[in-house]
Protein backbone atom coordinates (compact mmCIF):
# COMPACT_ATOMS: atom_id res chain seq x y z
CA UNK A 1 0.00 0.00 0.00
CA UNK A 2 1.27 3.45 -0.94
CA UNK A 3 -0.93 6.54 -1.09
CA UNK A 4 -0.82 10.34 -0.95
CA UNK A 5 -3.69 12.06 0.85
CA UNK A 6 -4.66 15.56 1.97
CA UNK A 7 -3.78 16.02 5.64
CA UNK A 8 -6.81 18.27 6.22
CA UNK A 9 -9.27 15.76 4.76
CA UNK A 10 -7.66 12.88 6.65
CA UNK A 11 -7.80 14.75 9.98
CA UNK A 12 -11.53 15.47 9.50
CA UNK A 13 -12.33 11.77 9.08
CA UNK A 14 -10.02 10.68 11.90
CA UNK A 15 -11.84 13.06 14.27
CA UNK A 16 -15.11 11.21 13.65
CA UNK A 17 -13.53 7.78 14.05
CA UNK A 18 -11.99 8.59 17.44
CA UNK A 19 -15.38 8.41 19.15
CA UNK A 20 -15.90 4.84 17.97
CA UNK A 21 -12.51 3.37 18.88
CA UNK A 22 -12.52 1.26 22.05
CA UNK A 23 -9.89 2.83 24.30
CA UNK A 24 -9.88 0.14 26.98
CA UNK A 25 -10.20 -2.77 24.60
CA UNK A 26 -9.37 -6.24 25.87
CA UNK A 27 -9.10 -7.13 22.17
CA UNK A 28 -6.09 -5.11 20.88
CA UNK A 29 -7.35 -4.72 17.34
CA UNK A 30 -10.39 -2.74 18.57
CA UNK A 31 -8.05 0.15 19.37
CA UNK A 32 -7.06 0.22 15.68
CA UNK A 33 -8.47 1.68 12.47
CA UNK A 34 -8.80 -0.34 9.29
CA UNK A 35 -7.15 1.28 6.25
CA UNK A 36 -8.11 0.07 2.75
CA UNK A 37 -6.62 1.85 -0.28
CA UNK A 38 -7.96 1.17 -3.76
CA UNK A 39 -9.14 3.11 -6.79
CA UNK A 40 -8.94 6.78 -5.86
CA UNK A 41 -9.99 6.45 -2.23
CA UNK A 42 -8.69 5.63 1.22
CA UNK A 43 -11.45 3.86 3.16
CA UNK A 44 -11.33 4.00 6.96
CA UNK A 45 -13.28 2.02 9.55
CA UNK A 46 -13.53 1.71 13.34
CA UNK A 47 -15.64 -0.53 15.58
CA UNK A 48 -16.16 -1.51 19.20
CA UNK A 49 -18.30 -4.49 18.08
CA UNK A 50 -21.51 -2.62 19.00
CA UNK A 51 -21.10 0.57 16.97
CA UNK A 52 -19.12 0.83 13.72
CA UNK A 53 -18.26 3.72 11.44
CA UNK A 54 -17.10 3.46 7.83
CA UNK A 55 -15.83 6.58 6.10
CA UNK A 56 -12.95 7.69 3.90
CA UNK A 57 -11.45 10.41 1.73
CA UNK A 58 -10.04 10.86 -1.74
CA UNK A 59 -6.45 9.75 -2.26
CA UNK A 60 -3.82 9.19 -4.91
CA UNK A 61 -3.40 5.43 -4.65
CA UNK A 62 0.02 4.48 -5.99
CA UNK A 63 -0.21 0.93 -4.69
CA UNK A 64 -3.42 -0.56 -3.22
CA UNK A 65 -3.40 -2.40 0.08
CA UNK A 66 -4.84 -2.61 3.57
CA UNK A 67 -3.68 -2.46 7.18
CA UNK A 68 -4.98 -1.98 10.74
CA UNK A 69 -3.29 1.00 12.46
CA UNK A 70 -3.30 2.09 16.12
CA UNK A 71 -5.90 4.87 16.13
CA UNK A 72 -4.80 7.22 18.91
CA UNK A 73 -1.13 7.45 18.02
CA UNK A 74 -1.73 7.67 14.26
CA UNK A 75 -4.22 10.51 14.78
CA UNK A 76 -1.81 12.38 17.05
CA UNK A 77 0.93 12.11 14.42
CA UNK A 78 -1.23 13.31 11.52
CA UNK A 79 -2.60 16.24 13.52
CA UNK A 80 0.95 17.32 14.41
CA UNK A 81 2.22 17.35 10.82
CA UNK A 82 2.89 20.69 9.19
CA UNK A 83 2.66 19.96 5.45
CA UNK A 84 -0.55 19.79 3.40
CA UNK A 85 -0.01 16.27 2.05
CA UNK A 86 0.73 12.96 3.77
CA UNK A 87 2.31 9.91 2.15
CA UNK A 88 1.48 6.54 3.72
CA UNK A 89 3.55 3.51 2.72
CA UNK A 90 3.14 -0.05 3.97
CA UNK A 91 6.56 -1.65 4.54
CA UNK A 92 7.58 -5.14 5.60
CA UNK A 93 6.37 -6.46 8.93
CA UNK A 94 3.13 -4.42 8.81
CA UNK A 95 5.06 -1.21 9.46
CA UNK A 96 3.43 1.98 8.19
CA UNK A 97 5.73 4.80 7.06
CA UNK A 98 4.26 8.31 7.43
CA UNK A 99 5.94 11.09 5.47
CA UNK A 100 4.93 14.74 5.30
CA UNK A 101 7.25 17.62 4.45
CA UNK A 102 10.47 16.90 6.35
CA UNK A 103 8.76 14.69 8.94
CA UNK A 104 9.22 10.91 8.95
CA UNK A 105 7.45 8.39 11.20
CA UNK A 106 7.17 4.64 11.24
CA UNK A 107 4.54 2.87 13.35
CA UNK A 108 3.63 -0.78 13.66
CA UNK A 109 0.29 -2.04 12.45
CA UNK A 110 -1.69 -5.28 12.44
CA UNK A 111 -2.79 -7.42 9.54
CA UNK A 112 -6.10 -6.26 8.09
CA UNK A 113 -7.44 -9.81 8.36
CA UNK A 114 -7.39 -9.51 12.16
CA UNK A 115 -9.86 -6.59 12.05
CA UNK A 116 -13.49 -7.63 12.77
CA UNK A 117 -15.84 -8.01 9.83
CA UNK A 118 -18.24 -5.07 9.89
CA UNK A 119 -21.97 -5.86 9.77
CA UNK A 120 -24.00 -4.98 6.69
CA UNK A 121 -27.56 -3.72 6.85
CA UNK A 122 -29.53 -4.77 3.81
CA UNK A 123 -33.15 -3.66 3.70
CA UNK A 124 -35.81 -3.11 1.06
CA UNK A 125 -37.12 -0.03 2.87
CA UNK A 126 -35.22 3.14 3.68
CA UNK A 127 -36.15 6.33 5.53
CA UNK A 128 -34.64 9.66 4.56
CA UNK A 129 -34.72 12.82 6.67
CA UNK A 130 -32.55 15.92 7.25
CA UNK A 131 -29.45 15.47 9.39
CA UNK A 132 -30.15 18.78 11.15
CA UNK A 133 -33.56 17.49 12.23
CA UNK A 134 -32.14 14.29 13.70
CA UNK A 135 -29.32 16.13 15.49
CA UNK A 136 -31.80 18.57 17.01
CA UNK A 137 -34.02 15.72 18.21
CA UNK A 138 -31.09 13.86 19.76
CA UNK A 139 -29.96 16.99 21.58
CA UNK A 140 -33.36 17.27 23.24
CA UNK A 141 -33.43 13.75 24.73
CA UNK A 142 -29.81 12.60 25.14
CA UNK A 143 -29.54 13.88 28.72
CA UNK A 144 -32.41 11.63 29.84
CA UNK A 145 -30.75 8.35 28.77
CA UNK A 146 -29.73 6.20 31.73
CA UNK A 147 -26.04 5.65 32.42
CA UNK A 148 -26.68 2.65 34.70
CA UNK A 149 -25.41 -0.41 32.83
CA UNK A 150 -27.74 -2.70 34.80
CA UNK A 151 -30.73 -0.96 33.17
CA UNK A 152 -29.60 -1.82 29.66
CA UNK A 153 -33.03 -1.23 28.08
CA UNK A 154 -32.75 2.42 29.20
CA UNK A 155 -29.20 2.88 27.85
CA UNK A 156 -30.59 4.27 24.62
CA UNK A 157 -33.53 6.12 23.12
CA UNK A 158 -36.68 4.76 21.51
CA UNK A 159 -36.84 5.78 17.85
CA UNK A 160 -40.28 5.58 16.22
CA UNK A 161 -41.62 6.61 12.85
CA UNK A 162 -44.94 6.71 11.05
CA UNK A 163 -45.82 8.06 7.64
CA UNK A 164 -46.26 11.51 9.19
CA UNK A 165 -44.04 11.78 12.30
CA UNK A 166 -40.64 10.95 13.75
CA UNK A 167 -40.42 10.48 17.52
CA UNK A 168 -37.51 10.04 19.93
CA UNK A 169 -38.01 9.18 23.62
CA UNK A 170 -35.52 8.63 26.45
CA UNK A 171 -35.85 8.00 30.18
CA UNK A 172 -33.69 6.98 33.12
CA UNK A 173 -36.60 6.34 35.47
CA UNK A 174 -36.28 9.75 37.16
CA UNK A 175 -37.06 11.91 34.13
CA UNK A 176 -38.32 11.46 30.60
CA UNK A 177 -37.81 13.50 27.44
CA UNK A 178 -39.88 13.10 24.28
CA UNK A 179 -39.60 15.00 21.01
CA UNK A 180 -41.69 14.66 17.87
CA UNK A 181 -41.41 16.23 14.44
CA UNK A 182 -43.31 16.10 11.18
CA UNK A 183 -42.14 13.55 8.66
CA UNK A 184 -43.34 12.73 5.21
CA UNK A 185 -42.08 9.64 3.46
CA UNK A 186 -42.51 5.94 2.87
CA UNK A 187 -40.60 3.14 4.54
CA UNK A 188 -41.72 3.71 8.13
CA UNK A 189 -43.55 0.40 8.47
CA UNK A 190 -40.74 -1.29 10.40
CA UNK A 191 -40.56 1.48 13.00
CA UNK A 192 -44.18 1.77 14.09
CA UNK A 193 -43.37 -0.03 17.37
CA UNK A 194 -40.02 1.69 17.68
CA UNK A 195 -36.43 0.50 17.97
CA UNK A 196 -33.87 1.15 20.73
CA UNK A 197 -30.82 3.13 19.58
CA UNK A 198 -27.79 3.01 21.96
CA UNK A 199 -26.50 6.22 23.55
CA UNK A 200 -23.12 5.91 21.82
CA UNK A 201 -24.66 5.80 18.36
CA UNK A 202 -26.70 8.93 19.11
CA UNK A 203 -23.64 10.72 20.47
CA UNK A 204 -21.70 9.94 17.31
CA UNK A 205 -24.48 11.24 15.06
CA UNK A 206 -24.20 14.58 16.86
CA UNK A 207 -20.60 14.80 15.60
CA UNK A 208 -21.68 14.73 11.95
CA UNK A 209 -22.26 17.87 9.92
CA UNK A 210 -23.17 18.80 6.37
CA UNK A 211 -26.20 19.15 4.15
CA UNK A 212 -26.48 15.49 3.15
CA UNK A 213 -29.71 13.78 4.34
CA UNK A 214 -29.68 10.79 6.67
CA UNK A 215 -30.64 7.50 5.02
CA UNK A 216 -31.84 5.08 7.67
CA UNK A 217 -32.19 1.30 7.34
CA UNK A 218 -32.58 -1.57 9.78
CA UNK A 219 -32.50 -5.33 9.85
CA UNK A 220 -33.15 -7.79 12.66
CA UNK A 221 -30.13 -6.87 14.76
CA UNK A 222 -28.58 -3.65 13.39
CA UNK A 223 -29.38 -0.08 12.39
CA UNK A 224 -27.68 1.90 9.64
CA UNK A 225 -27.39 5.69 9.45
CA UNK A 226 -25.76 6.71 6.17
CA UNK A 227 -24.79 10.36 5.67
CA UNK A 228 -23.10 10.88 2.31
CA UNK A 229 -20.16 8.46 2.10
CA UNK A 230 -20.17 7.79 5.85
CA UNK A 231 -22.12 4.94 7.40
CA UNK A 232 -22.73 4.45 11.12
CA UNK A 233 -23.94 0.94 12.01
CA UNK A 234 -25.21 0.17 15.49
CA UNK A 235 -26.42 -2.96 17.20
CA UNK A 236 -30.06 -2.66 18.30
CA UNK A 237 -30.50 -2.56 22.07
CA UNK A 238 -32.46 -5.55 23.29
CA UNK A 239 -35.19 -5.21 25.90
CA UNK A 240 -38.61 -3.63 26.34
CA UNK A 241 -38.85 0.13 26.64
CA UNK A 242 -41.26 1.34 29.37
CA UNK A 243 -44.82 2.37 28.49
CA UNK A 244 -43.86 6.03 28.56
CA UNK A 245 -47.31 7.36 27.65
CA UNK A 246 -48.52 6.35 31.13
CA UNK A 247 -45.83 8.54 32.73
CA UNK A 248 -46.86 11.72 30.91
CA UNK A 249 -49.53 13.38 33.03
CA UNK A 250 -52.34 15.00 31.04
CA UNK A 251 -54.57 16.28 33.85
CA UNK A 252 -52.37 18.71 35.80
CA UNK A 253 -54.31 21.96 36.28
CA UNK A 254 -51.58 24.17 37.79
CA UNK A 255 -49.66 25.67 34.86
CA UNK A 256 -47.23 28.48 35.72
CA UNK A 257 -45.38 30.19 32.86
CA UNK A 258 -41.84 31.48 33.43
CA UNK A 259 -38.90 33.05 31.64
CA UNK A 260 -36.59 30.19 30.66
CA UNK A 261 -33.42 32.16 31.33
CA UNK A 262 -34.59 33.59 34.66
CA UNK A 263 -35.61 30.16 35.92
CA UNK A 264 -32.39 28.56 34.69
CA UNK A 265 -30.14 31.10 36.40
CA UNK A 266 -32.12 31.13 39.65
CA UNK A 267 -32.10 27.34 39.95
CA UNK A 268 -28.38 27.28 39.23
CA UNK A 269 -27.66 29.81 41.98
CA UNK A 270 -29.89 28.26 44.64
CA UNK A 271 -28.57 24.76 43.91
CA UNK A 272 -25.13 25.87 45.10
CA UNK A 273 -26.36 25.12 48.63
CA UNK A 274 -28.30 21.95 47.85
CA UNK A 275 -27.14 18.62 49.24
CA UNK A 276 -24.30 16.79 47.51
CA UNK A 277 -25.83 13.32 47.78
CA UNK A 278 -29.53 14.10 47.52
CA UNK A 279 -29.49 17.21 45.35
CA UNK A 280 -32.82 18.97 45.49
CA UNK A 281 -34.42 22.41 45.43
CA UNK A 282 -37.91 23.33 46.56
CA UNK A 283 -40.13 25.25 44.13
CA UNK A 284 -43.14 27.01 45.69
CA UNK A 285 -45.63 28.70 43.36
CA UNK A 286 -48.15 31.28 44.47
CA UNK A 287 -49.86 34.19 42.71
CA UNK A 288 -47.42 35.41 40.03
CA UNK A 289 -44.41 34.39 42.09
CA UNK A 290 -42.04 31.41 42.33
CA UNK A 291 -39.82 30.96 45.38
CA UNK A 292 -36.88 28.59 44.94
CA UNK A 293 -35.09 27.43 48.08
CA UNK A 294 -32.49 24.93 49.24
CA UNK A 295 -31.04 24.01 52.61
CA UNK A 296 -27.90 22.14 53.60
CA UNK A 297 -27.25 21.39 57.29
CA UNK A 298 -23.49 21.67 56.74
CA UNK A 299 -23.46 24.80 54.56
CA UNK A 300 -26.57 26.92 55.04
CA UNK A 301 -29.61 28.03 53.09
CA UNK A 302 -30.44 29.80 49.83
CA UNK A 303 -33.61 31.38 48.47
CA UNK A 304 -34.51 33.32 45.34
CA UNK A 305 -37.77 34.60 43.90
CA UNK A 306 -38.73 34.62 40.23
CA UNK A 307 -41.71 36.42 38.69
CA UNK A 308 -44.09 34.13 36.80
CA UNK A 309 -47.58 34.07 35.31
CA UNK A 310 -49.71 31.98 37.66
CA UNK A 311 -53.12 32.49 39.25
CA UNK A 312 -53.83 29.06 40.74
CA UNK A 313 -53.72 27.70 44.27
CA UNK A 314 -50.29 27.63 45.97
CA UNK A 315 -48.31 24.48 45.19
CA UNK A 316 -44.79 23.30 45.95
CA UNK A 317 -42.61 20.50 44.66
CA UNK A 318 -39.06 19.29 45.20
CA UNK A 319 -37.01 18.67 42.06
CA UNK A 320 -33.43 17.80 41.18
CA UNK A 321 -31.84 21.09 39.97
CA UNK A 322 -29.62 19.25 37.47
CA UNK A 323 -32.69 17.74 35.82
CA UNK A 324 -34.32 21.18 35.57
CA UNK A 325 -31.12 22.60 34.09
CA UNK A 326 -30.80 19.83 31.49
CA UNK A 327 -34.37 20.43 30.31
CA UNK A 328 -33.98 24.22 30.13
CA UNK A 329 -30.63 23.86 28.37
CA UNK A 330 -32.14 21.69 25.64
CA UNK A 331 -34.68 24.28 24.47
CA UNK A 332 -34.40 27.68 22.78
CA UNK A 333 -37.75 29.29 23.63
CA UNK A 334 -37.89 32.41 25.78
CA UNK A 335 -40.59 30.97 28.03
CA UNK A 336 -41.50 27.59 29.51
CA UNK A 337 -44.65 26.18 31.05
CA UNK A 338 -44.57 23.76 33.96
CA UNK A 339 -47.60 21.59 34.64
CA UNK A 340 -48.04 20.52 38.27
CA UNK A 341 -50.53 18.81 40.54
CA UNK A 342 -48.98 18.44 43.99
CA UNK A 343 -45.72 17.60 45.78
CA UNK A 344 -46.09 13.88 45.04
CA UNK A 345 -46.81 14.05 41.31
CA UNK A 346 -44.45 14.55 38.39
CA UNK A 347 -43.67 17.93 36.85
CA UNK A 348 -44.11 18.20 33.08
CA UNK A 349 -42.23 20.96 31.26
CA UNK A 350 -42.96 22.40 27.83
CA UNK A 351 -41.23 25.12 25.79
CA UNK A 352 -43.53 27.96 24.72
CA UNK A 353 -42.79 28.87 21.13
CA UNK A 354 -46.21 30.17 20.09
CA UNK A 355 -46.50 33.99 20.14
CA UNK A 356 -49.89 33.62 21.82
CA UNK A 357 -48.24 31.85 24.75
CA UNK A 358 -49.53 28.38 24.02
CA UNK A 359 -47.24 25.41 24.75
CA UNK A 360 -47.32 22.64 22.19
CA UNK A 361 -46.60 19.00 22.90
CA UNK A 362 -43.96 18.40 20.23
CA UNK A 363 -41.35 18.44 22.99
CA UNK A 364 -41.81 17.76 26.69
CA UNK A 365 -39.79 16.71 29.70
CA UNK A 366 -41.16 14.86 32.73
CA UNK A 367 -39.28 15.20 36.03
CA UNK A 368 -40.24 13.04 38.99
CA UNK A 369 -40.58 14.76 42.41
CA UNK A 370 -38.29 14.29 45.37
CA UNK A 371 -38.47 15.10 49.07
CA UNK A 372 -36.45 18.20 49.96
Amino acid sequence: MEIVVSREELVAELALLQGIVERRATIPVLSHLLFQAEGERLSLAATDLDVSLSTGCGAEVLRPGQLAVQAKKFTEIVRALGADEVRLTLAEGNNLAIESGRSRFRIRGLEAESFPTLPKVESSSELEFPLATLRQMIGKVLFAISSEESRFQLNGALFKATDSTLELVATDGYRLARVETDFSGAGAEGLAQGVLVPRKALQEILRFSGEEPVRFRRNEHHLSFRIGDRELISRILEGTFPDYERVIARDHEKKPVLSREALQLAVRRVSLLSGERARGVLLRFEADLLTISAANPDLGEAEEQVVCRYDGEPVQIGLNPDYIGHFLGAIESNEVRLELKDAESQCVGFPIEDPEGEAGDRYLCVIMPMHV
